[in-house]
């Protein structure tokens, strides 16, 4: 599994596609970030955790659009059959390219969260205010909490689009799929069911969720809704697994 592991991280670093979405999901927030900190006129101590999360969504989908390329490129580039002769155990191989997935989008996500804070802390001292942008509204939550959950849920977009990569096998389609689900589909559907038939779902739709739990002020638990979100990303991943295991290549 090790090697196996050591030859997806290599697929992964070396593609350029995978480097510049990696550029734009650390970059976009961070910059925002910083520029909110040196010029904000009158910053409280929840603002730079808010901005980096709100901006962040841009990093989720990048998240997502990270795990499609690493596995529906290899599809339409026919190097998929390699992976599969050298490696004929093609769970082994779903589990490998997660697994290096979900590391580079953790180390991603942690860097851009060092590196975004980092600078921002240093912005605001610089400029007099005396909070730092870690805050603590009660025993219970705190920054170090957003930040967790924010972290957790890029991991699950990019397994989601890993999921969505290997059911479709397209990087055109699964992209599509996965910024028009939660920026359209989930509240036209919402929208639907709530005029017609007066049924709210809006706290039962997965990214939906998966955005609320990364907010200052969560419309319920935190980690539930992670945790919700992250049912969905299994049930996808199986379905996805299985497909891999029993279609051609």
């Amino acid at each position: 599994m090790l090697n196996l592991m050591k030859s997806e991280f290599i697929k992964l670093r070396t593609l350029r596609s995978t480097l510049v979405a990696t550029f734009i999901l650390i970059a976009f927030p961070v910059v925002i970030t910083v520029l909110n900190a040196f010029f904000l006129t009158e910053p409280k101590d929840t603002f730079m955790i808010e901005i980096l999360t709100t901006t962040g969504f841009v990093s989720m989908l990048m998240s997502g659009v990270l795990g499609v390329f690493a596995i529906a490129q290899e599809y339409s580039q026919g190097t998929i059959r390699i992976t599969f002769a050298s490696t004929p155990l093609r769970m082994k191989v779903y589990v490998a390219k997660a697994l290096v997935l979900s590391l580079w989008v953790a180390f991603s996500v942690a860097l851009l969260e060092v590196i975004g804070l980092g600078i921002a802390s240093f912005a605001l001292k610089r400029r007099g205010f005396d909070f730092g942008v870690m805050y603590k509204q009660n025993p219970y939550d705190s920054a170090w909490q957003v930040l967790f959950a924010f972290s957790a849920v890029c991991v699950l977009f990019a397994l989601v689009g890993f999921a969505l990569g290997a059911l479709l096998r397209n990087s055109p389609g699964a992209i599509s799929t996965l910024i028009l689900v939660p920026l359209l589909v989930e509240g036209i559907l919402v929208g639907l069911l709530s005029a017609v038939f007066k049924i709210d779902i809006s706290r039962k739709v997965p990214f939906t969720a998966a955005l609320n739990s990364v907010s200052i002020n969560p419309d319920g638990s935190r980690w539930s809704l992670v945790g919700y979100f992250g049912i969905w990303c299994l049930g996808l991943s199986i379905l996805a697994a299985l497909f891999m295991k029993r279609r051609d290549a």
